[in-house]
């Protein structure tokens, strides 16, 4: 991994720099088509700079969607105070389609790259196991405040979760869902998985928040 370390403002605008230049090198040429020297020379870099700060070339990758990933998180309040919970999985679901929106073309590589990435590589890591974790982590805390139906198994719902969230980025991709409906899509795949597994409170106010995201559909069709 990168080494970490505090940088200053101007270290942390050459950093900036790269991850962009990588990013958009990604969505010009795919994942397979970004170089390391290439990046160096659009960054304005040599490359014992560029290779000081990251190792590999998926290291570089990696971090580039990181940033891309924060960048998105911060934009629409996903580091707040909500907690987590069905909130903060509702947010995630808004992020989503703003870090969709935000780099159309390297979000389509990244993607791409992910459906035909093996099992235990570093991306796989970063875009399923660890958002895995974070809807288990929301479901969990549901589970304590008994916003659950009793012997919910948060970790296969956790699973269904990221299914449904990926498979709308592969549709996507593939021409089956545009861009603009992604966020709807999205906000609809999550609430009724969510739903039909909670109770109480939680569930009515999920069930108004469906019914108004239903009417938004019908309004853009």
């Amino acid at each position: 991994m990168s080494k970490a370390k505090v940088l200053t403002p101007r270290q942390e605008s050459r950093r900036h720099r790269i991850l962009l230049v990588a990013r958009e090198m990604v969505a010009d040429h795919g994942y397979d088509g970004m170089v390391m020297s290439e990046v160096a020379e659009r960054s304005g870099v040599s490359p014992t700079t560029l290779y000081n700060l990251y190792n590999t070339k998926d290291e570089l990758l990696l971090e580039a969607l990181r940033e891309l990933m924060v960048i998105s998180y911060q934009r629409v309040g996903l580091v707040s105070d909500i907690g987590p919970g069905w909130k903060y999985l509702l947010n995630v679901m808004e992020g989503a389609a703003a870090l969709r929106s935000a780099e159309p073309a390297y979000a389509e590589a990244i993607t791409d790259a992910l459906f035909r990435a093996v099992q235990g590589d570093a991306l796989t890591e970063l875009l399923l196991n660890t958002v895995r974790q974070d809807f288990f982590h929301s479901l969990t805390k549901m589970a304590e405040e008994d916003q659950l139906k009793e012997g919910v198994d948060t970790e296969h719902l956790a699973t269904i979760l990221l299914g449904n969230y990926w498979s709308t980025f592969m549709m996507i991709n593939k021409g089956m869902e545009v861009i603009s409906g992604m966020r709807l899509s999205l906000l609809v795949n999550m609430l009724s998985v969510l739903i039909a597994s909670s109770q109480g409170a939680a569930r009515e106010e999920m069930e108004t928040i469906l019914e108004k995201v239903r009417q938004e559909v019908a309004a853009n069709a």
